[in-house]
């Protein structure tokens, strides 16, 4: 039945059910199909179903009703996504925390989100030592693999922490123990769950005005990964899907995983994964699809592949960063030659957006991301107004559609700077990036408004953010982060600061203090891999702070101090 809703003319059917109901209806004939591929255990559609029920029915055992938070910091593991969908289907909130975090970063999140309870990697629980006010569920890494031996499982339990959390007898589980709660022949009680209820929080990496928490609706994933469905690019020709992306993002959730799992593909899950190892992990699982981003392949090299057979891939997912012409060229030439139809398959999208809102056809130009999908309206206004620019100039990019987030949570400043309602009385989501289109529909995007800028691994960085957390160190009085190239890698900018350290300390004291403030409060993937001194900070002739010419400021200081 073809529905209409506001200008969008296509079956809108998926976008008043919740993701777990759409999930079950879409594979009610695929029960005996394999849905999931981890380190060679297959676990087909039925007993995935089998384990969401069981899991959402631990976590009503735990407590865990409608509108609760629940914490999951996993990365592309089985677990995680039963409890996606297990969490949507009591009608709670599935909040992805990045397996990074530091213990600050985390204090401050629950604070925010105030969970239910948090579902932890073992490798990631030292962070939360601290943390006894909420239920904490470990799922032990190298258990999930099955791959260890006895003597090892002691060493990664002292390692991780587990054991001195067991002894101190704190709010803590093991997966094994919850998933107990959830065995019971008593029927699970249907929770209504709509589409316009809230599905997921997933935090942005933020901008010049911080880390924000996107609240996404089931309606917004839903239209995400439908409208990709029913874009030109044929998921249908092939039956592997391969996830590198980890689940606590919006791309690896919904790209990454629903997508393929309502179209009824097996998803091959790696959790750990780096470019150098492309070659074998496309020879050994043999994807039809791959999601990842540009810095995954900057070892795809002509000479890897040689006589090698790649016509079973058929295409390479890219997004969380700027892909280059000439990368793009290159990757698609090497397919070629090596039998493979695919082609590079970039696209433009935000987590406030639930991801991709374009996609690459066999027509887009290169250097183009696409056309919009079929929900998603796209179009060039002047910036933070609703002032249309003309065909070829460059404005700032903003989206509409069911797939744009409901706003940032507890932040109302933030969420009006996103969402403004235009003269044609629809709600237009203002991406802050700078962009044009052709003639054609084509959209190009050119750069960012925002400082933000993209780790090589995907990561997304925002120097306000480190900023905040290195001004609290004792002996700094005020910091500027920027990217800079990244010497170890093809893509990707590594964060570096200009730091001002206060003026009653002795310099190399404080830098002392510095280095291992650093080392013990800040992420590893936060840490800045340069700290230069200054007097002061650049600033334009308004008085406001020159990010821009922060790098150049730090080179001219290393240049003095020669």
């Amino acid at each position: 039945m073809e529905e209409k809703k506001g200008n969008f003319n296509v079956p809108y059917t998926p976008l008043g059910m919740s993701v777990y109901t759409l999930l079950k209806k879409n594979c009610a004939d695929k029960l005996s199909s394999p849905a999931l591929s981890y380190f060679g255990k297959e676990i087909s559609y039925g007993e995935l179903m089998k384990n969401i029920d069981r899991t959402a029915t631990a976590l009503i055992g735990m407590g865990i009703k409608k509108g609760d938070v629940v914490i999951v910091s996993l990365p592309s593991v089985p677990e995680a996504v039963e409890l996606f969908y297990a969490v949507n289907k009591v009608g709670a909130i599935f909040c992805g925390m990045d397996c990074r975090s530091s213990s600050d970063e985390i204090d401050e999140i629950l604070a925010q989100v105030k969970p239910k309870a948090c579902f932890v990697s073992d490798f990631h629980l030292h962070a939360f030592k601290a943390v006894c006010d909420v239920p904490i569920i470990c799922i032990s890494f190298m258990k999930t693999i099955s791959l260890v031996s006895s003597f090892l499982s002691v060493f990664v339990e002292l390692a991780t922490g587990r054991t001195a959390l067991i002894a101190k007898k704190v709010n803590f589980y093991t997966y094994k123990k919850f998933s107990s709660m959830g065995k019971t022949d008593k029927p699970l009680e249907e929770v209504e769950v709509s589409g316009e209820d809230v599905c997921a929080y997933f935090y942005t990496s933020g901008t010049t005005y911080g880390r924000k928490c996107a609240i996404l609706t089931n309606e917004n994933l839903n239209a995400s990964i439908t409208q990709y469905s029913y874009s030109q690019i044929g998921i249908e020709d092939t039956n592997r899907f391969c996830t590198i992306m980890p689940l606590f993002t919006c791309y690896g959730i919904t790209l990454g995983t629903h997508l393929p799992l309502v179209l009824g593909k097996q998803v091959r899950m790696i959790p750990l994964f780096t470019g150098k190892n492309m070659k074998k992990l496309l020879m050994s699982e043999k994807p039809g699809y791959i999601t990842t981003v540009p810095a995954h392949w900057e070892h795809f090299k002509k000479d890897n592949f040689k006589n090698a057979d790649l016509s079973f891939f058929k295409g390479a997912i890219i997004g969380g960063d700027k892909l280059s012409a000439d990368a793009e060229e290159q990757i698609n030439e090497i397919l070629r030659s090596c039998n493979s139809p695919a082609k590079v398959m970039r696209g433009y999208g935000l987590t406030e957006a639930s991801t991709a809102v374009t996609v690459q056809t066999a027509d887009t130009p290169t250097g183009s991301v696409g056309t919009n999908m079929c929900w998603s309206r796209i179009a060039i206004f002047e910036p933070e107004t609703d002032t249309p620019v003309p065909v070829g100039e460059r404005g700032e990019i903003c989206v509409c559609g069911p797939n744009v987030c409901k706003g940032y949570l507890d932040d109302e400043e933030n969420t009006n700077r996103l969402l403004h309602t235009h003269s044609d009385g629809k709600v237009w989501m203002h991406s802050g990036d700078i962009g044009y289109m052709d003639e054609n529909g084509f959209l190009y995007f050119c750069e960012r408004i925002k400082r933000i800028f993209v780790r090589y691994d995907g990561t997304k960085m925002s120097p306000y953010a480190i900023e905040q957390q290195i001004n609290r160190c004792p002996v700094v009085s005020s910091s500027l982060v920027y990217g800079a190239d990244d010497p170890e890698h093809e893509y990707g900018k590594c964060p570096c600061a200009l730091i001002v350290f206060k003026s009653d300390v002795e310099k190399t004291e404080a830098m002392k203090v510095l280095d291992e403030y650093l080392k013990t409060k800040i992420s590893y993937h936060q840490r800045p891999v340069k700290v230069t001194v200054t007097d002061a900070l650049p600033v334009t002739k308004g008085g406001k702070f020159d990010y821009f010419r922060a790098e150049a400021l730090a080179k001219e200081i290393e240049e003095a101090n020669k």
